[in-house]
């Protein structure tokens, strides 16, 4: 009897054995971040708008929190809406949160794979970025302040010889600024007027380019199998064929330009790098290397420009006064502001954080992609999904940056007479953050001390005399949020700010090879 129980005994407790391990070995896997309820094979397809779906994206945090899960047509997309969560994943996780969905049309097709921005996180896209930090690191940017400040007279001075009075629409006038400190310091030549062809053709391939990275776009992006479709079935072909063609002239012709200039040019540093150090990267990559570089320069100072003018018009809440009491009682009336003075305007610097953090002009954010299997508070990150910080959210975090976020207050970046230092979404996380940022951030915080120091900025006025309506809120869709046209008056605030412009601020004399040459030494001379 005995030996029959312990037989019982021992059977029972090999079967709960077997059990046990097959209940770890098959037990259920974490659940997904919870998100909108789907419908079969399509997903969540119906549910995120054709346009502006970023807004969307942001007020599903109120339901469903700081991750959650969207379904398209099969594809996991995984959504952050937190400082914390994005700065958890996309940069602390930055081995496995770096690399980019595969967007066929547009790395494919279109740009033959030859666009760093859409490039995995591998060998190839790590060379680059090496390259890129030798001329856009901060030590490297630092040399280029003196250029950065001559292009910003000259913006100054061509306000107050075209925008006085009824004001005008001035994006034409932050774009040559812009381009031209861009365009010189790559390619050895200045943009003197928003009309020139280079400029032209360059924003016009990058409205086409911001249409073809928009996640969903095209169907062919979720099934690549599609693409063997004929040429009448599959009209992506060609389209993204001829917008390679005109991405190839544009890029092909400015890297030669730039090669023949005389004086030091981006161009012609990173070309000799190449060849010195025998790197894996062909005159044509090279060429696409920095036209992508120039339009991410271009778009992210010019509309961070746009949008701090809409604010002093339609945000103003005393910040504008309080500025110009910092620069006055720094600077005085007798000086443009410099960079040199940063240290002493942080109110200025509050200024610049909070129209990053207002109107970052990345709002979607640029997709990530992983391609293993994660875990975060809780949840599954299955592999192969796409993830994105969704900028307009993580800005509106008033854990964060406190209340009535929707709202221009610098103030929320200021701890007494000291810069706070609160999270900064607008130039992307981790790995993949924008190697242009130094850069960027030095000719926007310049350009915006100046405008305050030298001008009165109101809306302009139309024929019948009454001031124009501003609309802070509008924008265009796509990857970048650039602000809809407006019309904004420069008048100067005393006589000392005419006279300042007046003799210094006409720049088109300059000796531009020279000046290139003096960077190039200072950026190549032996520590």
């Amino acid at each position: 009897m005995a030996l029959t129980v312990s037989i019982v005994t021992a059977g029972a407790l090999g079967f709960i054995t077997i059990y046990l391990v097959r209940w770890l070995v098959t037990k259920p896997s974490l659940p997904l971040p919870p998100g909108p309820p789907t419908l079969p094979v399509i997903g969540n397809v119906h549910q995120v708008p054709k346009t502006f779906a970023w807004r969307q994206f942001a007020e599903w945090r109120k339901q469903y929190g700081s991750i959650y899960h969207l379904n398209v047509f099969g594809q996991h997309v995984i959504v952050l809406t937190t400082s914390q969560a994005a700065h958890d994943l996309l940069a602390k996780r930055g081995a496995t949160f770096s690399d980019r969905p595969k967007m066929f049309v547009a790395q494919e097709l279109a740009l033959k794979n030859m666009n760093v921005l859409l490039m995995d996180y591998d060998e190839c896209f790590k060379v680059r970025q090496r390259l890129e930090a030798t001329v856009l690191g901060q030590n490297a940017s630092s040399k280029y302040l003196e250029f950065q400040s001559i292009e910003s007279k000259q913006l100054m001075y061509d306000l107050l010889m075209n925008a006085g009075g009824k004001g005008t629409n001035i994006h034409g006038f932050l774009e040559r600024t812009t381009a031209s400190t861009i365009f010189a310091l790559f390619y050895g030549f200045r943009i003197k007027d928003a009309e020139a062809p280079e400029l032209v053709n360059a924003m016009l391939l990058d409205d086409e380019f911001s249409e073809f990275v928009q996640l969903g776009a095209h169907l062919v992006d979720t099934f690549p199998a599609l693409n063997i479709l004929p040429g009448p079935l599959a009209p992506w072909k060609a389209k993204a064929e001829a917008h390679h063609q005109r991405q190839r002239k544009l890029h092909i012709g400015n890297l030669n330009r730039g090669l023949k200039a005389p004086g030091w040019t981006f161009t012609k540093q990173l070309h000799q790098t190449v060849q010195e150090e025998n790197l894996p990267i062909s005159l044509d990559e090279l060429a696409f290397e920095f036209g992508t570089l120039v339009d991410a320069s271009l778009d992210g100072t010019v509309e961070t420009l746009n949008w701090f003018i809409i604010a002093i018009i339609t945000q103003d809440n005393g910040f504008v006064a309080k500025a110009k009491q910092e620069l006055d009682r720094v600077v005085g009336r007798n000086r443009l502001p410099t960079l040199d003075d940063m240290p002493r305007l942080p109110y200025i610097s509050a200024l610049l954080e909070e129209v990053l953090r207002w109107r970052a002009v990345g709002a979607g954010g640029v997709p990530h992609f992983t391609k293993v299997e994660s875990e975060y508070q809780g949840y599954r990150i299955p592999a192969n999904s796409v993830v994105v910080a969704n900028h307009w959210a993580v800005t509106r975090e008033e854990a964060v940056f406190g209340p009535d976020t929707d709202s221009f207050i610098p103030e929320r970046w200021m701890d007494g007479d000291k810069l706070k230092s609160l999270p900064v979404a607008g130039f992307g996380y981790g790995r993949r953050t924008c190697p242009g940022r130094f850069f960027a951030r030095n000719m926007i915080w310049v350009s915006m001390a100046r405008l305050l120091w030298a001008f009165d900025i109101t809306a302009g006025r139309s024929e019948d005399g009454e001031l124009t309506v501003v609309d802070a809120d509008g924008c265009t869709d796509g990857l970048v949020m650039r602000a809809l046209p407006y019309k904004a008056s420069f008048e100067p605030r005393d006589e000392n700010a005419r006279e300042v412009i007046m003799k210094d601020g006409d720049t088109y004399g300059e000796d531009l090879p020279a000046l290139l040459s003096k960077i190039g030494e200072q950026l190549n001379k032996k520590k």
